[in-house]
């Protein structure tokens, strides 16, 4: 006989005991391995009907509590220059006080309620302490206090 009719014999005799094992044992070596469940799927229809009217706003709701939100610079971010753009956004009209560590500007928030303006930074972690007034103090309602937001700078003048 040659070299590949011996191969092809014993390659047929170990496959036929492993499918001859599986056939055997197979049904009892299942119990050992641990159960595999699937996951379970739900699905609805969705439900069509008339849809509702959306509520218009009012006077009375569109009163907001005053806040102020400063959008840059980011908390702790890392400045090159010596100065930094604070913006943000808070009631239309209202006075904003910028107060870095070396100086703070005045300004007013435009008819949307943005503000921005820039101050000076010394090297290290700056403190930048934005302060919004109400436009009117008059008019001004118990919901509408003095708002405060700050935010960590960090200015080193080495190049990166």
């Amino acid at each position: 006989m040659n070299k590949d009719a011996l191969l092809a014999t014993f390659i047929g005799f170990v496959v036929g005991l492993l499918v001859t094992g599986l056939v055997l044992y197979g049904p009892g070596l299942t119990k050992n391995f641990p159960k595999i469940q699937l996951p379970k799927f739900s699905f609805s229809l969705p439900k069509f009907s008339k849809p509702t009217p959306t509520p218009v706003p009012t006077l009375k709701d569109s009163k907001k509590e005053h806040a102020v939100t400063i959008e840059s610079p980011l908390p702790d971010a890392l400045e090159q220059g010596d100065k930094v753009l604070v913006s943000g956004s808070t009631t239309p009209s209202s006075t904003v006080v910028i107060s870095g560590p070396l100086d703070e500007i005045v300004i007013e928030a435009n008819g949307d309620g943005k503000y921005a303006g820039k101050v000076a930074l010394s090297e290290g972690k700056n403190d930048i302490a934005v302060v919004s007034f109400p436009a009117s103090p008059a008019g001004r309602q118990k919901s509408q206090a003095v708002a405060t937001q700050t935010v960590s700078v960090f200015y080193t003048p080495e190049e990166w």
